[in-house]
């Protein structure tokens, strides 16, 4: 039993048990973009005795994979846009807006939209931000080093701490994009703030699901940083309903330990190509950043159409 007795662990369950048990049947699947391998079931049963009892049963007909959601950088030298930033003060030029191109959003930039140029973090002997990991991303302490030097030298000796979860890796001469992002721009916007970065892995088989194999760790913890970031996510109406309440129920007890969330909403903001052949928009919403903004209700349905309805909910 786990998360105050509210989920139940099988382990070493063998696939030929788990079909019988559950009138099932377990394949193995290869999605096509990513080449990621699941163990997944287009379908399963319940005795009707069990129905008011048991939400879901995980894994089983959610056919999701993680992506990314930040954007692609187009500026890979990592310079700010000419005459939007003083390279010396860091101090954003009179003509900046909040719609800034994606090269020129530097950690000054940040600073300056949210008015935290002056801010001082308190408490930093107790206060912790966690990033959240996945795909077998990592960041890298040096390119971590370089950016400060660029981007806030104020803060050249900022850090972070790699937990590994469920077999994560961490290979610092092999660091990826989204990783070292989230790291750098977390690292710029918060220090002297402790990081820890969460390496999430799939377990030994490499089948496990990503956000439960995270929050089957972090819900296990009797500490856990005050705040989380995380920059992953897929289109809600993949998941099924069931398994998507049972992911929002568990950040939801994170919430309860007064832990603050954060998610995207996506690379291409309200949504990417949100206009159908008939000329009608419907938006395509990512889960699990669903779950924080109170939109999940109509998951099920192939795509959410109201843009208003949205908008008021948020």
């Amino acid at each position: 039993m786990a998360h105050g007795g509210s989920t139940l662990k099988l382990k070493d369950v063998p696939v030929t048990q788990a079909n019988a048990l559950l009138g099932a049947s377990y394949q193995l699947y290869r999605h096509v973009e990513s080449s990621e391998n699941i163990v997944r079931t287009v379908g399963y049963a319940l005795p009707a005795a069990l129905h008011g009892h048991v939400l879901t049963v995980s894994p089983t007909t959610s056919f999701v994979s993680l992506s990314a959601q930040w954007q692609t950088p187009r500026n890979p030298s990592g310079g700010a846009a000419a005459g939007l930033v003083n390279s010396a003060l860091g101090e954003p030029a009179t003509m900046l807006s909040s719609r800034v191109n994606v090269d020129s959003v530097t950690p000054a930039v940040l600073r300056w939209l949210y008015s935290a140029r002056s801010y001082v973090p308190a408490a930093t002997d107790r206060n912790k931000l966690g990033v959240a990991g996945y795909l077998n991303d990592y960041p890298s302490p040096a390119d971590l080093a370089a950016f400060m030097l660029n981007y806030r030298p104020d803060a050249m000796d900022a850090t972070f701490t790699v937990v590994q979860v469920n077999g994560g890796g961490n290979d610092e001469s092999n660091p990826t994009f989204e990783a070292n992002t989230n790291i750098q721009y977390t690292a710029a916007m918060a220090y002297p703030t402790p990081h820890i970065f969460y390496s999430t892995g799939r377990g030994p088989l490499g089948e496990d699901d990503w956000l439960m194999s995270w929050l089957d760790f972090i819900l296990e913890q009797p500490i856990i940083p005050q705040t989380i970031s995380t920059s992953y996510g897929h289109e809600e109406k993949l998941i099924s309903r069931e398994q998507a309440k049972q992911v929002c129920d568990m950040f939801a007890q994170l919430g309860a330990r007064g832990v603050s969330l954060l998610f995207p909403s996506g690379n291409q903001g309200v949504g990417e190509k949100c206009v159908t052949a008939d000329g009608s928009v419907r938006f395509k919403p990512l889960f699990p950043a669903t779950c924080m903004c109170s939109i999940f209700l109509r998951l099920g349905v192939s795509t959410v159409q109201d843009a208003h309805h949205i908008a008021t909910l948020w």
